[in-house]
């Protein structure tokens, strides 16, 4: 059997991102104090509400255009619903929509907010109009934007606040009509159960190109004649499946990039 690589990285550091408990150091005085008493085991507490905090806070504003294309309206309802029924979710909770419109937060963050240890805490989304302003931001394009807030409170005091803004740049015509063809970029990220690797059945002289989760081209490829681990999967605008080979990089599937799952590598 061929020796399974990884691009360009070893098995152990392939995907690595900073374990979680290095979030502990971004919790100030105050909000240690906040943390006290709400678990068993206080430092694992703070370490993972602070965690949370960090990925809340670390959240970006997202700018669409014709080469980031917005994602479809249906993946915004979860944080429409959200605003709307004023209710708490946990961090758990929330990850499943705020994941679902940001495919590329990485692994830390995700974890951050899937520790069963913080899951105390509660995170409220509120807005004005946003389902309204979400349609018409995709629909219309042209610089039209929504806002919403996110606030994550331990009890009754107030832990983090942060304020996102949706911004679709893509430039319409006059019957609210996109003026481009899609685009390449990833969506419908999906993650893979059991250990999966893509065999590239070119010959050693074919080069397979590689994307990143936005669509751009990267500077590497991959040989034929080999085998990859990957553990996800996406889709283009087109309807073409990509697997993911290193942090950011992936590979289009096709009648000779043959998917596998195997008991380890």
């Amino acid at each position: 059997m061929k020796k399974i690589k990884f691009a360009g990285i070893t098995a152990v550091a392939l995907l690595a991102v900073a374990p979680v408990a290095t979030f502990a150091t971004t919790a100030n005085t105050a909000q240690a104090g906040l943390f006290d008493g709400t678990f068993t085991d206080p430092n694992a507490g703070k370490n993972a509400n602070a965690a949370v905090v960090s990925t809340i806070n670390s959240l970006t504003d997202q700018t669409y255009d014709e080469n980031n294309p917005m994602p479809i309206t249906s993946k915004f309802q979860g944080i429409a619903g959200l605003t709307e029924s004023h209710l708490a979710s946990s961090p758990v909770q929330f990850s499943s929509q705020i994941v679902n419109i940001n495919s590329s937060m990485d692994d830390a963050a995700t974890t951050a907010l899937a520790n069963s240890a913080g899951q105390k805490l509660k995170i409220y989304v509120s807005g004005n109009n946003v389902k309204a302003d979400m349609q018409d931001a995709y629909k219309k394009g042209n610089g039209r934007s929504f806002t919403f807030t996110i606030t994550v409170k331990n009890g009754e005091n107030t832990v983090a606040t942060k304020t996102l803004t949706y911004t679709n740049n893509t430039k319409t015509d006059a019957d609210g009509g996109t003026t481009t063809k899609p685009t390449s970029a990833l969506t419908e990220i999906t993650g893979l159960n059991g250990y999966n690797v893509i065999t590239l059945k070119g010959s050693s002289s074919q080069v397979y190109p590689l994307i990143s989760v936005l669509g751009k081209k990267s500077n590497r490829g991959l040989a034929g004649s080999t085998d990859w681990y990957t553990d996800k999967s996406g889709k283009d605008a087109n309807g073409d499946t990509y697997y993911r080979v290193s942090t950011d990089e992936w590979v289009k599937a096709g009648n000779d990039t043959i998917l596998s799952s195997r008991d380890s590598i």
